[in-house]
């Protein structure tokens, strides 16, 4: 099963982060659970009229006269409550309608940093609102059946108002992969990327999914609403357009050109934000989630701690935490955490749960369309980087080639490629006829090529992405060597192994795996022994964490002495973890050389390069490779090993 993440974090680091299913089954029952949307929708349910909780009474004539006097109307002063200690004078030149609620005001109210105004409701027409204590309401031309919570500004709102059946987003189909349907997500508010992978891969569990559908029609008919929401402490300013949302604690919508059925989920510690001209319809985001610049989101989820900026169009979409989207447009597209996506670049179709990778500069990964219809996909693997103008025709799966590489300006044609840790790129040599007939759309593969040739982009990733990390919800693994990956390495190895007759080049009716591409006889020796280092690494490091009883990812002790009895044997404990220090030492050695090779080439062409980078030798990624050696030197001194 593909998983976005592969915990390696002990229990207590798991509190708060809810198991991932496995079924969709279990995933039915799951749905709903701990949900701010139910528990609102549970609210108005219980007292539609006073959902605040406040203890109303109703306007004296005293009250009612010194309003009038500062320019309020009402159509029906009766139909107006207030809280015990209402002030008459903070409410002014304001118009109320229908059945109103109006909590305490007094004291001031932070409307932006360092700028503070006295609390009440200025300027503004109310029809069916409930607003609670010190809140601030100023020039809301237009506010109609909306529940407003404590401390919350609306401050220059043209209109927002809830139609009086609001689903904020939830219940919706959105079609993943194929534009013409097929993997469908039913969205609910508190989705996460390894559930919405489940849903959206496991198609042939009819039952599950209709289990799926129905706790998600059912959760939407608990949380459709005859009021929006305006929870504590949000800050909506210079806005014109607001209908049908769910707007959480200490939300920001500033400068939003729009905000549409749409559930905003946030809080004092992870704000979500929208501003700088941002547009957002029938979407979901999350805890954290920033869109501005006007980015416009569409029929979308996005995660927690994700983000839409810079012109970026994202539709129909699941973007996963840590995310971000500039510039370019992501549609149909399931995007795991971590990618990188800030250029102007396309990405349409693609299911890749476990993202960590890249979209570079013009790189068009959208040939969905094969003339008939839209209905290709693209299956990504973990960490896959495309690189600056590549060309990538549907269908295609990298999903079993983990942290590979499409060059700058590749056209690849419709593929399965199987190899972990791939550089696919324009041939650099040609390829003599004698060697073989090779089509001449065919790139060249190199497989492990990231692992001897990138060994400082592999430790650069797990630095950056556990530096970065914002998310609470989700339990990311950073490492590279993980079992999922290590079996795939390993059953690589074996494909390269297996080859029935030795070739000066290979195709893929010659090893399964290579997709639409070619081999070369010195790239698959290389790649035999590179993939077999790797492999050797990773089980000694498994084999010290299991000696010191630290062994936390379940399955990797069984994968590690499987590769210890095939690739190690005859050699005792004390003797391999010596040969571990050895290959750490050897691994860093090569995140060195690799920062090296840069600054030797960056110098001899770039005037006064070496004054302007870091030379390798301080370079924090290869101190971070160095220090690993050190640490490991250690640990396996505490076991009694003489080194």
């Amino acid at each position: 099963m593909r998983k976005a993440t592969e915990s390696a974090a002990p229990a207590e680091a798991q509190q708060g982060i809810r198991p991932t299913p496995v079924t969709l089954a279990e995933l039915a029952s799951l749905i709903g659970h701990d949900s701010e949307l139910i528990d609102a929708g549970r609210l108005v349910a219980k007292r539609r009229d006073n959902v605040l909780g406040l203890l109303l009474r109703d306007l004296t004539r005293e009250e009612i006269a010194v309003m009038e006097d500062r320019g309020c109307r009402a159509d029906d002063w009766k139909q107006v409550q207030v809280a015990q200690d209402f002030d008459a004078f903070r409410v002014r030149r304001t118009h109320l309608k229908g059945r109103c609620v109006l909590g305490r005001f007094s004291g001031e109210i932070e409307v932006l940093a360092g700028i503070k105004l006295p609390a009440g409701i200025y300027d503004s027409t109310l029809i069916d609102c409930q607003v609670s204590n010190d809140c601030l309401l100023e020039n809301v031309r237009f506010a109609a059946n909306i529940i407003i919570d404590r401390e919350a500004v609306l401050f220059d709102v043209g209109s927002i108002t809830c139609s009086g059946a609001a689903r904020f987003g939830a219940g919706q189909s959105i079609a993943i992969g194929p534009e013409t349907g097929g993997r469908e997500l039913p969205l609910w508010a508190e989705v996460t990327i390894d559930e919405a992978a489940l849903v959206t891969r496991e198609r042939a569990d009819h039952e599950g999914q209709k289990a799926v559908r129905t706790a998600v029609e059912q959760y939407a008919r608990i949380t459709t609403s005859p009021v929006g929401w305006v929870r504590r402490k949000a800050r909506v300013r210079h806005v014109e357009r607001i209908r049908d949302a769910y707007i959480g604690v200490s939300a920001v919508i500033d400068h939003a050109l729009e905000l549409t059925n749409t559930c905003v989920l946030s809080s004092s510690e992870e704000p979500t934000e929208v501003s700088g001209g941002a547009a957002v319809r029938d979407s979901v985001l999350q805890h954290g989630v920033h869109v501005a610049g006007n980015g416009i989101v569409r029929g979308s989820a996005l995660l927690e701690h994700s983000a839409v900026d810079e012109h970026a169009s994202v539709s129909a979409s699941v973007i996963g935490p840590n995310t971000t989207i500039a510039k370019g447009e992501v549609t149909s597209s399931l995007v795991g955490p971590f990618v990188g996506f800030h250029h102007q670049s396309l990405l349409i179709s693609a299911y890749w749960p476990e993202g960590k990778g890249n979209i570079a500069y013009g790189a068009m990964v959208g040939s969905n369309h094969n003339g008939r219809a839209p209905d290709q996909e693209i299956w990504p693997g973990e960490g896959c980087f495309f690189g600056l103008g590549c060309a990538i025709r549907f269908p295609s799966d990298f999903s079993q080639s983990p942290y590979s590489v499409v060059s700058m300006g590749v056209s690849t044609l419709p593929q399965k490629v199987r190899f972990p840790f791939s550089l696919i790129t324009v041939p650099a040599e040609p390829i003599d006829e004698s060697q073989g007939l090779v089509p001449r759309a065919y790139n060249e593969l190199i497989p492990a090529w990231g692992l001897f040739a990138n060994a400082y982009g592999l430790v650069r990733t797990e630095l950056k992405f556990a530096k970065r990390d914002q998310s609470r919800r989700h339990l990311i693994d950073y490492k590279v060597l993980r079992p999922q990956v290590m079996r795939q390495v390993r059953e690589a190895r074996d494909r390269l192994l297996g080859v029935a007759q030795t070739k000066p080049v290979y195709l893929e009716t010659d090893i399964d795996g290579l997709g639409k591409n070619f081999l070369r006889e010195e790239s698959r020796l290389k790649a035999i022994e590179v993939y077999g280092r790797a492999l050797k690494r990773y089980c000694l490091r498994v084999m010290l964490a299991e000696q010191e009883g630290n062994l936390q990812i379940p399955g990797s002790g069984e994968l590690a002495h499987e590769l210890a009895r095939l690739l190690l044997p005859g050699i005792n404990f004390n003797q391999r973890m010596k040969l571990l220090l050895d290959m750490e030492k050897q691994n860093a050695e090569l995140v060195q050389a690799s920062k090296a090779r840069d600054d030797e080439r960056g110098a001899r062409i770039i005037p006064g390069y070496a004054e302007a980078h870091t030379a390798a030798a301080d370079d924090a990624v290869v101190a971070s490779a160095w220090a690993r050696v050190k640490k490991t030197a250690d640990r396996i001194a505490k076991l009694g090993v003489a080194l």
